[in-house]
């Protein structure tokens, strides 16, 4: 295990893709290319809302089509473009991308299970979490469209203020960085914010 810099040196804001049939069907995505659904859709068009009027300076998301459309319909809410970076991917889950959510999920994020053909979450973490830090060192203010197992691997490195144990689809946040602290805030109204809310598809 690799120990990483925490230090990100600008606020930032986060969201994570709407829905996708995988989400509602429980079964893992990874790094599969997996679109979004109907709810997914209204989810990202809800987030685009909300971040219309916010003071991003860019766009950044991972290159997976569900973290990318999301990203795009904000991008055009805005009359602006998205740019994409590999290293924001999701975990790639090896032979289980596919397969109905296992108990052994509980165990990838704390580093005792490793998918075979896949990422372990050391893996995993060692090539998002400087992605996050290297994109935010660009400037203030920039838009991070990615994954829930980056909320994973952020966590397991920051303390959040509030804590979020769960990323919902397409809630976006802004992000105060504070050392090894984050401080977090709703970007428009949502009700999933602070609450314990169901593991969501990977």
């Amino acid at each position: 295990m690799t120990s990483l810099d925490t230090t990100f040196a600008h606020p930032f804001y986060f969201l994570r893709h709407g829905e996708t049939d995988f989400n509602h069907d429980r079964r893992f995505q990874g790094q599969l290319d997996s679109q979004l659904n109907e709810t997914g859709l209204a989810q990202a068009a809800m987030a685009a809302d909300a971040l219309k009027t916010e003071p991003i300076s860019a766009i950044v998301a991972s290159p997976l089509s569900r973290a990318r459309v999301t990203a795009e319909m904000v991008a055009e809410a805005r009359g602006e473009t998205v740019k994409t970076d590999a290293g924001l991917m999701e975990c790639h889950l090896g032979i289980h991308q596919g397969e109905p959510y296992a108990p052994w999920l509980s165990d990838y994020w704390t580093g005792g299970f490793a998918p075979e053909g896949g990422e372990d979450f050391w893996q995993f973490r060692a090539r998002v979490f400087p992605a996050m830090r290297r994109i935010v060192a660009g400037g203030a203010n920039r838009l991070i469209v990615a994954h829930g197992g980056l909320w994973y691997a952020a966590r397991s490195l920051v303390r959040m203020e509030p804590d979020l144990d769960r990323m919902p689809n397409a809630l976006a946040l802004y992000i105060q960085p504070d050392g090894d602290r984050w401080d977090v805030r709703l970007v428009g109204q949502d009700d999933r914010f602070g609450a314990r809310t169901q593991a969501q598809g990977l």
